[in-house]
């Protein structure tokens, strides 16, 4: 049996699972508690504040009813350091991930020794995540989340485009309350909000639209992982190849 072990974050997290698939599965364990020593080993400096102490008991509930959803994923739980013998580290990316251009897929790729064109094409473009039921939200087609985190410095002229087109509407939000506060009062958008209580039910809502559209976040993860439709919202203070989400090939994204 395979056992994969990751540290975090989230999004993270979401991006390792095509490596896990390509692997056959197995087992995953989340090593709790350890973002901040990651940080600082790694990065050398203090974690970013929207990451800083993550990864916690409480994060992993959050996580594991999706988890479990992913047929390739037999188990999900917290690491023993003293008992589980790991035989993939997902953590072994962190290396390569400095000044590294382009998505974390291919990073992960690029750790584990997947080197040709087409199978690093084939694992970033092909969806490797499903929900057991997807929830769609009466009349509305397309799905909002937008982060606090990775924001450009300048709103997208395409919001206030879309909404003259009306596509608020049509849309719905989901993610924390104070980003939906945040996403109205940035935007000027009247939208409809939709709680979630974990990932699994974030991840069904985003399967059930015909469009996800948002900023660099788990969210997007989810919807480039499911195969959904996507349009990000990207940094501005980096290149496009440098910004964490670029896809550049995948047939379902766009960026504005």
């Amino acid at each position: 049996m395979k056992k994969f072990k990751h540290s975090g974050t989230l999004g993270d997290i979401i991006y390792a699972l095509p490596i896990m698939k390509h692997f056959g599965g197995g087992e995953f364990y989340l090593h709790l508690n350890q973002v901040d020593w990651l940080t600082k080993h790694y990065y050398g400096g203090d974690p970013n504040p929207f990451h800083r102490g993550r990864m916690t008991q409480t994060d992993l509930e959050f996580m594991q009813p999706f988890f479990l959803a992913q047929e390739y994923i037999t188990k999900f739980a917290a690491l023993d350091v003293a008992r589980d013998e790991i035989t993939h580290n997902l953590d072994r990316f962190r290396t390569a991930f400095v000044g590294h251009p382009g998505n974390y897929v291919d990073i992960y790729a690029d750790t584990f020794g997947i080197r040709t064109a087409e199978e690093k094409t084939a694992l970033r473009n092909t969806s490797w995540l499903t929900v057991p039921n997807t929830v769609q939200i009466p009349d509305k087609t397309i799905v909002i989340n937008r982060t606090a985190r990775w924001l450009p410095n300048t709103l997208s002229p395409m919001w206030a485009q879309w909404q003259e087109q009306g596509l608020e509407a049509e849309s719905v939000f989901v993610g924390l309350p104070e980003e939906y506060t945040a996403f109205k009062q940035a935007t000027g958008w009247d939208i409809s909000y939709h709680p979630t209580s974990n990932l699994l039910e974030l991840a069904q809502v985003i399967a059930g639209a015909e469009q996800f559209v948002g900023n660099q976040s788990v969210a997007l993860s989810l919807a480039i992982g499911l195969g959904v439709v996507w349009a990000c919202e990207v940094r501005d203070d980096l290149p496009m190849e440098r910004n964490e989400c670029y896809f550049p090939d995948h047939p379902n994204g766009d960026y504005f």
